[in-house]
Protein backbone atom coordinates (compact mmCIF):
# COMPACT_ATOMS: atom_id res chain seq x y z
CA UNK A 1 0.00 0.00 0.00
CA UNK A 2 1.43 3.46 -1.22
CA UNK A 3 0.65 6.67 0.73
CA UNK A 4 -0.57 8.46 -1.92
CA UNK A 5 2.52 10.46 -2.73
CA UNK A 6 4.11 11.02 -5.61
CA UNK A 7 7.92 10.12 -6.34
CA UNK A 8 9.39 10.35 -9.01
CA UNK A 9 10.96 7.65 -11.12
CA UNK A 10 14.51 8.64 -11.17
CA UNK A 11 14.19 9.57 -7.14
CA UNK A 12 12.90 6.08 -6.32
CA UNK A 13 14.26 4.06 -8.54
CA UNK A 14 17.87 5.21 -6.65
CA UNK A 15 16.67 4.87 -3.15
CA UNK A 16 15.40 1.60 -4.58
CA UNK A 17 18.67 0.41 -5.99
CA UNK A 18 20.21 1.42 -2.63
CA UNK A 19 18.06 -0.92 -0.31
CA UNK A 20 18.95 -3.40 -3.00
CA UNK A 21 22.71 -3.26 -2.23
CA UNK A 22 22.17 -3.29 1.61
CA UNK A 23 20.33 -6.16 1.14
CA UNK A 24 21.88 -8.45 -1.67
CA UNK A 25 24.44 -10.04 0.69
CA UNK A 26 21.65 -11.72 2.25
CA UNK A 27 19.73 -13.02 -0.86
CA UNK A 28 19.85 -15.54 -3.04
CA UNK A 29 17.85 -12.92 -5.69
CA UNK A 30 16.46 -9.52 -5.50
CA UNK A 31 14.79 -7.52 -7.62
CA UNK A 32 13.06 -3.99 -7.96
CA UNK A 33 9.53 -4.68 -9.31
CA UNK A 34 5.96 -2.55 -8.98
CA UNK A 35 5.77 0.46 -11.13
CA UNK A 36 9.59 1.08 -10.78
CA UNK A 37 10.16 -2.02 -12.94
CA UNK A 38 7.38 -1.33 -15.20
CA UNK A 39 9.12 2.12 -16.26
CA UNK A 40 6.08 4.30 -14.93
CA UNK A 41 7.18 8.11 -14.39
CA UNK A 42 5.94 8.77 -11.24
CA UNK A 43 5.88 5.83 -8.31
CA UNK A 44 4.12 6.02 -5.46
CA UNK A 45 6.32 3.24 -3.73
CA UNK A 46 9.02 0.75 -4.28
CA UNK A 47 8.34 -3.17 -4.52
CA UNK A 48 10.91 -5.83 -4.19
CA UNK A 49 11.05 -9.15 -4.69
CA UNK A 50 13.76 -11.45 -3.11
CA UNK A 51 14.87 -15.15 -2.25
CA UNK A 52 16.73 -14.98 1.16
CA UNK A 53 20.03 -16.65 1.57
CA UNK A 54 19.23 -19.79 4.34
CA UNK A 55 22.47 -20.89 6.29
CA UNK A 56 23.18 -23.78 8.48
CA UNK A 57 25.24 -22.50 11.42
CA UNK A 58 25.96 -24.70 14.59
CA UNK A 59 23.40 -24.54 16.98
CA UNK A 60 25.05 -24.23 20.01
CA UNK A 61 23.41 -26.83 21.98
CA UNK A 62 25.25 -29.12 23.97
CA UNK A 63 24.38 -31.75 21.44
CA UNK A 64 25.73 -30.44 18.88
CA UNK A 65 23.67 -30.31 15.55
CA UNK A 66 22.81 -27.45 13.32
CA UNK A 67 20.39 -24.77 12.84
CA UNK A 68 18.93 -22.78 9.70
CA UNK A 69 19.82 -19.04 9.77
CA UNK A 70 17.87 -17.12 7.78
CA UNK A 71 20.02 -14.38 6.24
CA UNK A 72 17.93 -11.89 4.86
CA UNK A 73 15.29 -11.39 8.63
CA UNK A 74 18.73 -11.25 10.30
CA UNK A 75 19.84 -8.21 7.94
CA UNK A 76 16.60 -6.59 7.84
CA UNK A 77 16.38 -6.65 11.85
CA UNK A 78 19.81 -5.02 12.32
CA UNK A 79 18.28 -2.54 9.76
CA UNK A 80 15.11 -2.15 11.80
CA UNK A 81 17.19 -2.04 14.91
CA UNK A 82 19.40 0.58 13.68
CA UNK A 83 16.61 2.37 12.50
CA UNK A 84 17.92 2.63 9.07
CA UNK A 85 14.25 1.03 7.61
CA UNK A 86 11.06 1.63 9.60
CA UNK A 87 8.20 -0.55 10.10
CA UNK A 88 5.32 1.36 8.18
CA UNK A 89 1.98 1.08 9.30
CA UNK A 90 -1.23 -0.57 6.68
CA UNK A 91 -4.31 -0.59 7.25
CA UNK A 92 -6.13 -3.92 7.64
CA UNK A 93 -9.75 -3.90 6.38
CA UNK A 94 -11.57 -6.94 8.33
CA UNK A 95 -14.75 -8.85 6.84
CA UNK A 96 -16.75 -6.87 9.24
CA UNK A 97 -16.42 -3.68 7.82
CA UNK A 98 -14.03 -2.59 10.80
CA UNK A 99 -10.47 -1.14 9.80
CA UNK A 100 -7.33 -0.91 12.08
CA UNK A 101 -3.64 -0.73 11.60
CA UNK A 102 -0.88 -3.26 11.93
CA UNK A 103 2.80 -3.10 11.17
CA UNK A 104 3.59 -6.57 8.46
CA UNK A 105 6.62 -7.98 8.70
CA UNK A 106 5.89 -11.80 7.86
CA UNK A 107 7.47 -14.35 6.43
CA UNK A 108 6.65 -13.51 2.99
CA UNK A 109 5.66 -9.76 2.81
CA UNK A 110 7.21 -6.58 5.07
CA UNK A 111 5.59 -2.96 4.68
CA UNK A 112 8.44 -0.86 5.26
CA UNK A 113 10.06 2.75 5.39
CA UNK A 114 13.41 3.71 3.59
CA UNK A 115 14.72 7.07 3.04
CA UNK A 116 10.93 8.27 3.55
CA UNK A 117 9.62 5.95 1.02
CA UNK A 118 7.51 3.33 1.32
CA UNK A 119 8.59 -0.24 0.52
CA UNK A 120 6.68 -3.27 -0.27
CA UNK A 121 9.55 -6.31 -0.15
CA UNK A 122 7.93 -9.73 -1.13
CA UNK A 123 9.91 -12.43 0.06
CA UNK A 124 9.76 -15.57 -1.89
CA UNK A 125 9.65 -19.19 0.11
CA UNK A 126 8.46 -22.40 -1.02
CA UNK A 127 5.95 -23.35 -2.15
CA UNK A 128 5.70 -20.45 -3.75
CA UNK A 129 8.23 -19.63 -7.11
CA UNK A 130 10.07 -16.95 -8.01
CA UNK A 131 8.58 -16.63 -11.75
CA UNK A 132 5.47 -16.37 -10.43
CA UNK A 133 5.85 -14.17 -7.67
CA UNK A 134 8.13 -11.63 -9.78
CA UNK A 135 5.47 -11.88 -12.41
CA UNK A 136 2.66 -10.38 -10.34
CA UNK A 137 4.61 -8.26 -7.78
CA UNK A 138 5.37 -6.14 -11.18
CA UNK A 139 2.21 -5.87 -12.01
CA UNK A 140 -0.48 -3.77 -13.21
CA UNK A 141 -3.05 -4.90 -10.80
CA UNK A 142 -5.52 -5.37 -13.41
CA UNK A 143 -3.21 -7.22 -15.35
CA UNK A 144 -2.96 -9.71 -12.76
CA UNK A 145 -6.35 -10.15 -12.01
CA UNK A 146 -7.25 -10.86 -15.76
CA UNK A 147 -4.17 -13.74 -15.73
CA UNK A 148 -5.36 -15.56 -12.62
CA UNK A 149 -8.71 -15.43 -13.76
CA UNK A 150 -8.41 -16.62 -17.33
CA UNK A 151 -5.97 -19.31 -16.94
CA UNK A 152 -9.14 -21.23 -15.07
CA UNK A 153 -10.20 -21.50 -18.56
CA UNK A 154 -7.46 -23.68 -19.58
CA UNK A 155 -7.26 -26.03 -16.53
CA UNK A 156 -4.27 -23.83 -15.17
CA UNK A 157 -4.57 -22.07 -11.57
CA UNK A 158 -2.40 -19.28 -9.32
CA UNK A 159 -2.58 -20.32 -5.64
CA UNK A 160 0.22 -20.15 -3.35
CA UNK A 161 2.47 -18.22 -5.12
CA UNK A 162 2.62 -21.15 -7.96
CA UNK A 163 1.18 -22.64 -11.19
CA UNK A 164 -1.13 -25.33 -10.73
CA UNK A 165 -2.64 -27.38 -13.70
CA UNK A 166 -5.62 -29.69 -13.44
CA UNK A 167 -4.53 -33.47 -14.08
CA UNK A 168 -7.97 -35.10 -14.94
CA UNK A 169 -6.68 -38.65 -14.60
CA UNK A 170 -6.26 -38.07 -10.73
CA UNK A 171 -8.83 -35.61 -10.00
CA UNK A 172 -6.02 -33.09 -8.78
CA UNK A 173 -3.77 -29.91 -8.82
CA UNK A 174 -0.42 -30.49 -10.03
CA UNK A 175 2.08 -27.46 -9.45
CA UNK A 176 4.59 -26.45 -12.53
CA UNK A 177 7.63 -25.41 -12.15
CA UNK A 178 8.27 -21.37 -12.55
CA UNK A 179 11.77 -20.82 -11.59
CA UNK A 180 11.76 -17.85 -13.95
CA UNK A 181 8.93 -15.27 -14.81
CA UNK A 182 8.92 -16.93 -18.76
CA UNK A 183 7.83 -20.12 -17.15
CA UNK A 184 5.28 -18.53 -15.53
CA UNK A 185 3.72 -16.94 -18.46
CA UNK A 186 4.42 -20.21 -20.63
CA UNK A 187 2.55 -21.99 -18.35
CA UNK A 188 -0.37 -20.01 -18.64
CA UNK A 189 -0.37 -20.01 -21.95
CA UNK A 190 0.60 -15.97 -22.25
CA UNK A 191 2.88 -14.63 -24.80
CA UNK A 192 5.78 -12.63 -23.10
CA UNK A 193 5.24 -8.83 -22.84
CA UNK A 194 7.76 -6.38 -21.95
CA UNK A 195 7.13 -4.81 -18.41
CA UNK A 196 6.28 -1.79 -19.55
CA UNK A 197 3.76 -3.07 -22.09
CA UNK A 198 1.49 -5.02 -19.24
CA UNK A 199 -2.05 -3.80 -19.83
CA UNK A 200 -5.48 -5.93 -19.50
CA UNK A 201 -5.59 -6.03 -23.53
CA UNK A 202 -2.24 -7.75 -23.71
CA UNK A 203 -3.94 -10.37 -22.16
CA UNK A 204 -3.87 -13.24 -25.13
CA UNK A 205 -4.33 -16.69 -22.81
CA UNK A 206 -4.52 -19.47 -24.91
CA UNK A 207 -3.88 -23.41 -24.13
CA UNK A 208 -0.46 -24.72 -24.32
CA UNK A 209 0.57 -27.90 -26.03
CA UNK A 210 1.43 -29.57 -22.86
Amino acid sequence: MSTGVAIDHETALRVARDLVKELRPSCERIKIAGSLRRGKPEVHDIELVAVPTLRAVPSGALWGGYETVDLLEARLTELLFGGYVRARPVENRRADGRVDVQTKLGPAFKALIYRGIPVDLFVVRPPAQWGVIFALRTGPGDWNIELVTRCKEIGRRVAGGQVERWVSASSSWAPMPTPEEAHFFAAIGQPWVEPAERSVERVRITRPET
